[in-house]
């Protein structure tokens, strides 16, 4: 006969916390779905309708949509093959905890200031532009800021999201023990190998956690696409924003934002099944 676990009262000192998170989660998730579909309508009736999801779907969001969604998988993509061989060679270095305190600047500045600083540099009187018309690799400077590819965005959030890759990774690759890495090398694999067959396999689900996270972060970015981004296409925060607060039209861009959590949902659930059948 099972014995019936007896209930841990150590757990409702988390609702406190937990609960708190949790209301608010659950309460604006209910509030931007049910305005989506009519209800709670500030401007106007509150009653079930299905007339605002059918403005959502026009070529700008569409391709609002593909704008955050390219610059949020570069970003992450990018960052990751930046900070990996960075932390791998940060394990050898002196003073590498002093260098990665360095590293984590770009964390403590807020998105909006990031954005300006980076500007300042790639603006059409920028540093780089200043130094390859000097150079004379360029006749006349570049636009680098508001470019219709997103490029200037796009170095901004990879100078933003590295450092935050690099904790994650830094720390995976360091918890790799080294009795490990020595009997490897004792048994005759050589640094290619001991990096392929061990630190590699064991890392990834941390490289595969970091990926996630930069894209989420990215994909959501309001501050960044609005100072350094193209004029259009813009990310979908920036669509999102301007319907409410331009537009005064709340229940459109909840539809826009149940749309980017439908989006983020799919791709974290996509990208996480293809990462599980390439570990296995």
């Amino acid at each position: 006969m099972m014995k019936r676990r007896k209930f841990e009262w150590g757990y409702l000192l988390l609702i406190p916390g937990i609960g708190y998170i949790v209301f608010f989660v659950i309460a604006s998730l209910y509030i931007m779905v049910a305005q989506s579909f009519g209800f709670y309508n500030y401007t106007g009736s509150s009653e079930f309708s299905l007339t605002f999801w059918q403005n959502v779907f026009t070529r700008t969001f569409f391709d609002d949509l593909w704008f955050s969604f390219r610059t949020a998988l570069l970003t992450a993509l990018v960052s990751i093959v930046i900070c990996y061989p960075l932390s791998l060679l940060m394990q050898k270095i002196p003073g590498r905890k002093t260098f990665l305190s360095i590293l984590k600047i770009p964390m403590f500045v807020p998105a909006l200031v990031a954005s300006f600083l980076i500007v300042n540099i790639i603006d059409y009187h920028g540093i780089i532009n200043i130094v390859l018309v000097k150079l004379g690799f360029i006749e006349e400077p570049l636009r680098l800021r508001n470019d219709p590819a997103g490029i200037g965005a796009l170095v901004v959030q990879i100078w933003k999201n590295v450092p935050f890759q690099m904790i994650i990774m830094y720390s995976a690759i360091e918890a790799v023990r080294k009795d490990v890495k020595d009997a490897a090398a004792n048994l005759g694999a050589n640094r290619f190998a001991i990096l392929k067959e061990i630190i590699l396999p064991i890392t990834l689900p941390s490289a595969l956690v970091a990926v996630i996270m930069v894209f989420i972060r990215t994909f959501n970015d309001f501050a960044i696409s609005k100072t350094a981004g193209p004029y259009y296409p813009t990310s979908i925060s920036n669509l999102m924003y301007l319907h409410a607060y331009t537009f005064g039209d709340w229940n459109t861009s909840a539809c826009i934002g149940v749309m980017m959590m439908v989006t983020s949902i799919v791709f974290v659930s996509f990208y996480t099944y293809i990462s599980k059948k390439i570990a296995d």
